[in-house]
């Protein structure tokens, strides 16, 4: 994956598809952005399938397995599986009136990152067990305090917002730190990211957990749709 733009945009250069050349200049632009450890304002556009031009149907699929590799490249590149924006953030700070977050399994912290660029006082945390042996593990977009989640919700039980990105879909993390928020004196907010039954948090997570649907989370979710074929959006937890 370490040539994935070289080849990305080699196969632009030599197919000259409006479409595919939009979808590869977006690529290229959110690159630039997280280079200088910032994440894009709004959430970026619809990678793939491109379909025009049958007669380059071989070249048209190398391009299709490039874009939606897109997410491949930044976890091996960046260490994120998630992709923040701050437009989101912003709208999670004004229908949920968050002034102040804790990130916890936040990884580089680009969600922390986010929301603190929409003015939010946010504190990031991770147990860090992951970045020892990962490449990118000393990649951060936002200082990481060494707490894993229970200690870090309890500690920062006083702010508005938990956020918890792309839990593990192994072991129990997920529903430990759920018990461990229900038992809080001040219960902050709750928002998990993640696809639902798919790559993020434990089975038990899916069959077990209340969400609430509330007009808030449709907004949020509304400014973060999905820019590949993984069903990404944000959960909120049920108190009850």
């Amino acid at each position: 994956m370490t040539d994935f733009l070289t080849k990305l945009i080699k196969i632009d250069n030599e197919l000259n598809i409006p479409r595919l050349h939009q979808e590869v200049c977006e690529v290229k632009r959110v690159c630039s952005v997280l280079d200088k450890k910032e994440v894009p304002n709004c959430q970026i556009m619809k990678l793939g399938p491109i379909t025009e031009q049958k007669s380059a149907a071989k070249k048209i699929q190398v391009a299709n397995n490039l874009l939606n590799s897109f997410r491949q490249y930044l976890s091996l590149h960046y260490g994120l599986w998630s992709l923040p924006n701050v437009q989101t953030a912003r709208i999670i700070k004004e229908k949920y009136n968050i002034t102040s977050a804790v990130e916890v399994m936040a990884g580089n912290a680009a969600w922390s990152k986010a929301l603190s660029m929409a003015g939010v006082k946010v504190y990031a945390s991770d147990n860090l067990v992951w970045s020892k042996t990962s490449k990118t593990g000393g990649n951060l977009f936002y200082p990481v305090e060494n707490l894993d989640a229970s200690s870090a919700i309890t500690k920062y039980q006083n702010c508005d917002l938990i956020i918890c990105s792309w839990a593990p879909n192994f072991g129990h993390a997920d529903i430990d730190l759920i018990k461990v928020w229900k038992k809080l004196e001040h219960r902050p907010k709750l928002l998990f990211v993640g696809e639902e039954f798919g790559v993020t948090n434990s089975e038990e997570f899916w069959q077990t957990v209340s969400f609430i649907e509330k007009p808030e989370l449709a907004s949020v979710n509304a400014s973060f749709l999905s820019f590949d074929f993984i069903e990404e959006r944000f959960f909120e937890i049920d108190e009850d």
